[in-house]
């Protein structure tokens, strides 16, 4: 049966929205949780807050569905390499398979263009995380063959250097 169809039970997507994490909403962010299989993929949303607080380039993100906190964020400029790094990305798993968590990374890399359209953006993951490569892969980022802290790390061009929509 297609999404939304007749005897679908799954909830009909809620607008999503980016929002800092602040005093109003930091608990529902680390109360966030993943699959048991995936738990290993990364760190605990309070251990990238921490993160966060001492790394000031760090910026994180709450990812919003209606009113409810549904997924985290986690991105900071290294100008070093001219590139934005995304070292957290994930949504609860009681939100999983309802598109969240492309329409985060969606709005996520927005942000991110609307800073520094002349910057890459890297992420990582684990080598054996075929939904996340999958996903990654569907908004642009392509493999690097490079390896960090046991990670694969991909790339997603400038969109400066894309090719200007609506142009034929």
């Amino acid at each position: 049966m297609n999404a939304g169809g007749v005897g679908d039970t799954r909830p009909t997507r809620l607008a999503v929205t980016l929002a800092p994490v602040t005093r109003a909403n930091w608990h529902a962010v680390i109360a966030l949780r993943v699959e048991a299989e995936q738990a290993g993929y990364l760190a605990s949303n309070l251990y990238s807050l921490a993160e966060a607080y001492v790394e000031p380039a760090c910026r994180p993100r709450a990812i919003v569905a209606g009113r409810t906190v549904v997924g985290f964020a986690m991105y900071e400029y290294v100008a070093a390499e001219n590139a934005y790094n995304i070292p957290r990305f994930m949504i609860d798993a009681g939100w999983q398979g309802y598109g969240y968590g492309r329409a985060g990374l969606e709005l996520l890399l927005d942000e991110i263009d609307a800073e520094h359209a002349d910057a890459a953006v890297l992420i990582s993951l684990r080598p054996d995380n075929d939904a996340a490569r999958g996903l990654y892969a569907r908004l642009g980022f392509v493999e690097t063959g490079r390896r960090i802290h046991g990670e694969d790390v991909m790339r997603r061009a400038p969109c400066a250097a894309s090719e200007p929509k609506g142009i034929a």
